[in-house]
């Protein structure tokens, strides 16, 4: 009875070899696991940090406020500005106190402006100056 006993005790070669498979596997599959959600976690910050720096990196940036602003006085108002920029007048009031961002467009926008006002001003100036011509052939 001794003898049976010892041999129910002990765990036949195969199911010792099928365990450490089992552990074996389980250990690699873990592992991975890890490893998959190590990589995730880091392309999760890393993917945050750029689409953060992206949003703010220059939105907020003071030479746009200030060149905006500029902008706004050489069109002649802010309304002139908001409607060159296709936006209300308060969110122009927000884009110029930092509440909202500066994006490229905006400054493109402005700029397209600027020039449109430019043309019709250099316009104006050669018209004013035909005016003043014919006068001075006059009085000569």
């Amino acid at each position: 009875m001794q003898a049976e006993a010892a041999t129910c005790a002990a765990k036949p070669a195969h199911l010792e070899r099928l365990e450490a498979e089992l552990n074996s596997a389980m250990r690699e599959r873990g592992d991975a696991r890890r490893k998959q959600e190590a990589e995730d976690e880091a392309k999760r910050r890393t993917s945050k940090r750029a689409a953060k720096a992206a949003h703010t990196s220059h939105m907020l940036s003071v030479p746009r406020m200030a060149g905006l602003m500029k902008a706004g006085a050489l069109l002649g108002s802010a309304l002139a500005l908001a409607e060159a920029l296709s936006i209300n007048p308060r969110s122009l009031r927000a884009k110029l106190t930092a509440d909202r961002g500066v994006s490229s467009d905006d400054l493109e926008a402005a700029a397209a402006a600027l020039e449109a006002r430019a043309g019709q001003m250099i316009d104006h100036a050669a018209k004013l100056r035909a005016e003043c011509q014919p006068a001075e052939v006059a009085a000569a």
